[in-house]
């Protein structure tokens, strides 16, 4: 995780550095993310039926192939955006299907009343990659502009190893007899359809992640305009870390006494009173507060969301329910990138991250409005929790 917190903020300043457009870093950011439109739903059905342990380390040996690749090139004196943009492609693929078994699995292999406090620290594991990756990713980038993709690449390694060294079944025995990847993707579809309040959720999840993505590359080019270096970058993007860890600590201990609905609203107004403000603020210890209040809600959210997933969907549908609110959650990010670099491009960051706080404050509105959200889903408390 560290290494792919260090390789996502160089992506954006290595297609900067090669070609000083905005919107050429947005094109690479939608490409790279495109997969989580395209695949999620296949991967959801694949990873459901297969063993997700092999599958996950093969989506490893890929992603340690592909990145290793650039820096190879740059070495060899034959980088190109044309190459960047195929190992974004294949990262985000593989992403895809890592990420949906990794969820998989641990439904399976942690006891239900433990699901919270595991929610909890995988997401203080990712946002400790996050504060961790992004100032090690902008001093890497200053080191060598492919550094932080060779960094990328060994880390694979490590995850190699650890996969390697898992012995417990990441799904329970399976007696159905296998049918239609279609069918299945069907019943997954069918099945959150009949969950309002996950699917309105979700909706709002994909739109916020999206403008989430501009804000990310409002950050970078204001930064960069102001002649920040790639590593104090870095550090402004750590607050996303820092908040995001604080978060993730203490999700556990909120979502067993707090309403997930209280949970959802409450973030979704943090998040509109204070995305317009990241494009306006000129301060980076200000800035860096502001990404970290905005990370701290949004681990709070995943974890209270996760543990409704755990507590309501069975093993044999998981990973294809998964997919399908991974589809809308995730699938904003490619066109959150795309946009992102194209308002950059014509409005500047400061008015780009204004429309991004507009659309913020709009999803919160809506989203309120919805009565299924305000009343919160119908779920029975775990034993022991």
């Amino acid at each position: 995780m560290i290494g792919s917190r260090v390789s996502q903020i160089a992506y954006p300043l290595l297609v900067l550095a090669m070609t000083g457009s905005p919107a050429a870093a947005g094109l690479v950011g939608f490409i790279g993310t495109l997969p989580y439109i395209l695949f999620q739903l296949p991967a959801g059905a694949v990873m459901d039926r297969v063993n997700r342990r092999r599958l996950m380390i093969a989506c490893d040996v890929v992603r340690l192939v592909a990145l290793g690749s650039i820096p190879l090139a740059g070495w060899l004196g034959r980088l190109t955006i044309a190459q960047i943009t195929i190992v974004a492609f294949v990262e985000g693929s593989m992403f895809v299907f890592f990420r949906l078994g990794e969820v998989a699995a641990i439904r399976v292999v942690v006891p239900p009343e433990q699901h919270s406090a595991a929610l909890s620290q995988n997401e203080a594991r990712l946002r400790a990659a996050t504060l961790l990756g992004n100032p090690i990713g902008g001093f890497l980038f200053d080191a060598g502009r492919t550094v932080p993709f060779l960094a990328d690449a060994l880390t694979y390694v490590a995850s190699l190893v650890t996969l390697l060294l898992i012995r417990a079944p990441f799904e329970e025995t399976r007696a159905e007899e296998r049918r239609n990847v279609v069918a299945e993707i069907q019943e997954g579809i069918r099945w959150l359809w009949g969950q309002h309040y996950i699917l309105i959720v979700n909706l709002a999840a994909s739109a916020t992640n999206g403008l989430i993505q501009i804000v990310i590359l409002v950050v970078i080019v204001a930064e960069r305009q102001r002649g920040a270096s790639g590593t104090l970058i870095g550090l402004i993007l750590a607050g996303f870390g820092v908040g995001g860890l604080a978060g993730a600590l203490s999700g556990g201990w909120i979502a067993k006494r707090l309403r997930p609905n209280t949970v959802v609203l409450t973030t979704l107004w943090i998040w509109a009173t204070l995305t317009a403000a990241v494009g306006l603020v000129g301060n980076a210890i200000l800035l860096t507060a502001l990404l970290a209040s905005l990370a701290f809600m949004g681990a709070v959210w995943n974890i209270a969301i996760g543990t409704i997933y755990y507590r309501v969907v069975p093993d044999r549908l998981i990973a294809r329910v998964s997919s399908v609110g991974s589809l809308t959650a995730f699938g904003a990010l490619p066109l959150g990138a795309l946009a992102g670099g194209l308002l950059i491009q014509w409005v500047g960051p400061a008015t780009a991250g204004l429309i991004a706080g507009a659309g913020m404050l709009l999803v919160a509105l809506l989203t309120t409005a919805a009565p299924s959200v305000r009343h919160g889903p119908a779920i029975s408390p775990v034993a022991g929790s």
